[in-house]
């Protein structure tokens, strides 16, 4: 299933290059369930001779502030059509590598899962174990993989993006091997499509440059490209503003080459595809290495525990408690 508003701007995109009024396009591009409320109240705020751009501003919650930026660039210069279009290239990416996160996420889970039951049951078995003792274990080996995970989103969820906890965090993320790397990549691929994006829709760079750091997510590369809307600002190369030594050379290279043929807009889209296609590669590569990880664990403590029930009935019946 594709993304409801990844699906909607590709809908209004049609329908504004073909001509259609905004009001009207919004009423018959809008779906059911909360997107489609949603715009309807956008098409009805514009029958009240209300601009798409104030109606979006009055719900800028349901917004991020990239779309704010594109919408009002879009209708300032006559582009809707090409922005809706952009934007629904942006929500088609942002839900492939969801799914692939959440699809890999099935298959560790279910081990997990199926290794909290199975991993004590020699000793439940074998080792004496009654069933209280036997449920103590499956909750405190679940308990050692979500207490973790509830730590992170606890982090995630309720901290600040650019709070400290949460740069930690994104530090210690990048340093996970092959996670660290698709990370990264990500987090590379989502700043040059926001600031091609904006840059192709109209806004001054130093703008777009601003929306892009925002996009990025990560800290740690979000840290390192910063430098490129400071140096923007005082007048020189974006590139020359970035902290290289946490940055890929080709990165550099491309976006150099961008500015130096006056078309950097072009450049930063062409980065966001690769670095976006090595992101999926890399998360790909995690969800394939992670089942295979926690198998080899399950086969590990199965056979602990297995051991340690022989263990116990032979000093049973040799006479040793």
């Amino acid at each position: 299933m594709s993304d409801p508003r990844s699906h909607l701007y590709h809908n209004l995109s049609v329908l504004t290059a073909a001509g259609v009024p905004i009001g009207r396009a919004l009423h018959t591009a809008a779906p059911q369930g909360r997107f489609g409320r949603l715009f309807r109240a956008l098409a009805e705020d514009i029958s009240r001779a209300c601009t798409l751009t104030e109606a979006v501003e009055h719900r800028r919650r349901h917004f991020n502030p990239l779309e704010v930026a594109l919408i009002r660039v879009g209708e300032d210069t006559g582009q809707l059509d090409e922005v809706f279009r952009m934007l629904a290239e942006w929500y088609g990416f942002r839900h492939r590598l969801h799914r692939t996160i959440t699809s890999g996420l099935i298959l560790p889970l279910l081990l997990i899962h199926a290794a909290s039951v199975l991993a004590p049951l020699p000793q439940l078995v074998l080792g004496g174990w009654d069933v209280a003792a036997y449920a103590r274990a499956v909750v405190g080996f679940l308990a050692g993989f979500y207490v973790p995970a509830a730590v992170v989103l606890g982090i995630v969820c309720l901290t600040p993006r650019r709070g400290p906890l949460r740069a930690v965090l994104d530090a210690l993320v990048l340093w996970v091997p092959v996670l660290g790397g698709a990370v990264r990549d990500l987090a590379l691929s989502r700043y040059s499509q926001a600031f091609g994006m904006a840059l192709k829709a109209g806004l001054p760079i130093a703008q777009a440059a601003t929306l892009a750091e925002d996009a990025a997510g990560n800290a740690v590369v979000r840290s390192a490209l910063r430098g490129g809307g400071e140096a923007i600002r005082q007048g020189r190369e974006m590139s020359s503003g970035f902290l290289r030594r946490l940055l890929p050379s080709e990165f550099i290279a491309v976006w150099e080459v961008g500015e130096e043929a006056g078309a950097l807009d072009d450049s930063a889209v062409r980065l966001g595809g690769v670095y976006g296609d090595r992101a999926e590669e890399g998360l790909r590569a995690v969800c394939v290495w992670v089942p295979r990880l926690i198998y080899l664990a399950v086969v590990l403590v199965l056979a602990n525990s297995v051991l340690a029930g022989f263990a116990r009935v032979h000093r049973v019946s040799v006479g040793f408690p």
